[in-house]
């Protein structure tokens, strides 16, 4: 029997905005990876999850602009997924969101990934909700690096590595200086401890991830909204930074 992951929540703002948000390359690369899509039943669907792989499918199944259904990934091996986005228009020019995601077996193999997708699962949709309150409408440039680590407590050196307090909090002030990155500085928006912190900046969003070397190692995303955009060499400086400090 498979098991699968169900996260609800309401955006702030209207329905068609948040379709643009799930129908798009441009939408889902403003909080998510970037993706191309076809958003039409048979269309092809192609994520890209930078140093983690591309991975292909098809949508299987689309009601624009308040349902689309994808999947057809899994490498050799691995378990089949499948995506599911309902919305529908709530009161105050909101929208609820929801996200099924299927095919996770139910056998021990798969509880650490299916504990640590759940989680990653929180942290992308707060930046869903997060770019539409903060930044909605400004085009979205995106910069992913991850490595994996070498010894444990990739967490507690990420933490350390950053300059942050490991005793941090939601709403806190922080300066991160990394050598060769654009200095960050910011509040404190999104926190799992012992998985993923948030900064949200003037201009955008900063994702840092712990997930373990079995999973997807120490991770960076850094979104940044407007213009100017993000720096070209961008990913290739985090990628140096999680190098240095972590392979």
């Amino acid at each position: 029997m498979a098991r699968r992951i169900v996260k609800e929540i309401e955006v702030e703002a209207p329905l068609e905005q948040v379709w643009q948000s799930i129908s798009s390359g441009s939408g889902f690369a403003t909080w998510y990876v970037p993706h191309a899509i076809e958003p039409e039943p048979g269309g092809m669907v192609r994520t890209d999850f930078g140093p983690g792989g591309v991975r292909e499918g098809v949508v299987l199944a689309a009601d624009p602009p308040r349902r689309l259904v994808y999947g057809g990934f899994g490498a050799p091996g691995e378990p089949v997924y499948c995506y599911e986005f309902a919305l529908a228009a709530a009161g105050g020019g909101q929208t609820a969101f929801r996200l099924v995601q299927n095919g996770f077996p139910d056998s021990e193999r798969w509880d650490q990934e299916y504990d640590a997708l759940d989680a990653c699962w929180d942290l992308f949709l707060h930046n869903l909700r997060a770019y539409q309150r903060h930044f909605a409408g400004l085009p979205a440039t995106l910069a992913m690096a991850t490595t994996r680590p070498a010894g444990g407590d990739g967490w507690g050196r990420l933490i350390a590595a950053l300059g942050v307090s490991a005793r941090c909090s939601v709403g806190d002030r922080v300066v991160v200086d990394v050598p060769g990155v654009d200095l960050v500085e910011g509040v404190v928006d999104f926190l799992h401890p012992g998985r993923h912190l948030g900064v949200r900046t003037a201009c955008g969003l900063r994702r840092f991830s712990a997930e373990g070397a079995q999973l997807c190692g120490v991770r960076v995303h850094q979104y940044r909204y407007g213009t100017p955009p993000l720096r070209p060499d961008a990913a290739a400086c985090w990628q140096r930074w999680l190098d240095d400090r972590f392979a």
